[in-house]
């Protein structure tokens, strides 16, 4: 790592990282770095060709010892994996989400944790990590993006010598499963000791990509419970006070609607029933066209904000290719606004109630 560093620092300073994501069922390995563009180099240094050699040789050519990575390596980094997996419970607002997801999905790909069990983590072997790097190399989908103004010709040349010399088979499909409907209500109730608690509502919506209606979904979602002129945030928080927070998320991917709030224990069942009251609300079309234009607004916004980093567009078009699609953020800005009251109330007709979950404080005694 101080070699790496250092290398880094001679590059002006760029970065490299690595992340694991999920977008829907499907589990993403990001390795990305950020660099000066070469025109701003003080003595005309090609930062972008070196980079892109720096992260070519990360990913195919990593410190090994006899086929294997090396064992105080892998035990260092199994020990951050066990302490950012012991850390989800640190952050309780987190900790719900994450098990609300693993509650309504528990039989789907989709409940399991992007960074795995705690146990699982513990056993993996110098050998096991091989073979998943190899794996990763033979059968994971591969998507490389640069956001830039330039040197593109030279990354693609080097990254496509790498990967002509690593033989690609039963590449993995990118799929994720959708259930469109709710057949029971589950209710799951946690304690732990904990100040603020914490109610998760989760719904089947009905709708996912590539459906057609995914945009009026996910402006259905915001009418309710997406920006601070919401229903849920004027209703639920500002006039009846029974929540701290409350905002609704919608999972375009999966095809989930979920609705998350921090409550006093007593206002469970209030809050709860006026939850599913301003949904009902919503479905019925009860909503003014300043609710409709305000949340239309605020996911232009959105949109607009993801060109503010390289991340956000680069994420943005992350998720274009995992559907086989090709839309700008301002394509999907003028989607949304053109969407009307039908198209909301239509899209919203189709989420039902899954799972409700309650994350509350350990009773004394």
């Amino acid at each position: 790592m101080t070699a790496l560093n250092k290398r880094l620092k001679e590059l002006y300073g760029a970065r490299l990282e690595a992340e694991i994501s999920k977008r829907g069922e499907i589990q993403i390995i990001t390795l990305y770095f950020e660099a000066l563009c070469d025109e701003y180099a003080l003595e005309n240094e090609q930062i972008l060709k070196a980079c892109t050699a720096l992260l070519k040789s990360v990913i195919f050519d990593p410190l090994l010892e006899n086929n294997q990575f090396k064992a105080d390596d892998t035990e260092i980094e199994k020990h951050n994996l066990v302490d950012l997996i012991d850390s989800q419970l640190n952050d309780k607002r987190y900790y719900a989400s994450l098990r609300l997801k693993q509650v309504m999905c528990k039989n789907e790909a989709y409940g399991v944790y992007e960074f795995g069990e705690r146990e699982a983590a513990l056993a993996i072997t110098t050998k096991d990590l091989y073979t998943a790097w190899v794996e990763m190399l033979t059968s994971a989908k591969v998507e490389i993006f640069l956001v830039g103004n330039s040197g593109e010709q030279a990354c693609r040349e080097m990254l496509s010598s790498a990967f002509s010399n690593i033989i690609r088979r039963n590449i993995v499909k990118c799929d994720t499963q959708v259930i469109r409907d709710a057949l029971e209500v589950k209710t799951i109730e946690e304690r732990l000791p904990i100040n603020q608690a914490k109610l998760g509502l989760g719904f089947r919506a009905g709708i996912a990509t590539p459906d057609a209606d995914v945009a009026a979904m996910q402006l259905a979602s915001t009418v309710l419970g997406g920006s601070p002129h919401s229903k849920l945030f004027l209703n639920v928080r500002e006039k009846l006070s029974l929540c701290y927070y409350c905002y609704a998320r919608y999972e375009r991917q999966k095809g989930l609607l979920i609705i998350e709030s921090g409550i006093e224990e007593q206002n469970y069942e209030k809050a709860k029933a006026e939850i599913l009251h301003q949904l009902d609300e919503l479905k019925a079309g009860n909503f003014t066209d300043d609710d409709l234009n305000f949340a239309a607004l605020s996911l232009q916004n959105s949109y607009t904000e993801l060109n503010d980093t390289l991340g956000g567009i680069a994420g943005w078009y992350l998720g274009q290719a995992l559907l086989n699609t090709n839309l700008s953020p301002a394509q999907a800005a003028e989607e949304v606004m053109s969407l009307g009251r039908d198209d909301i109330i239509k899209a919203a007709s189709k989420i039902k109630l899954d799972t409700v979950y309650l994350l509350a404080a350990t009773k004394e005694g």
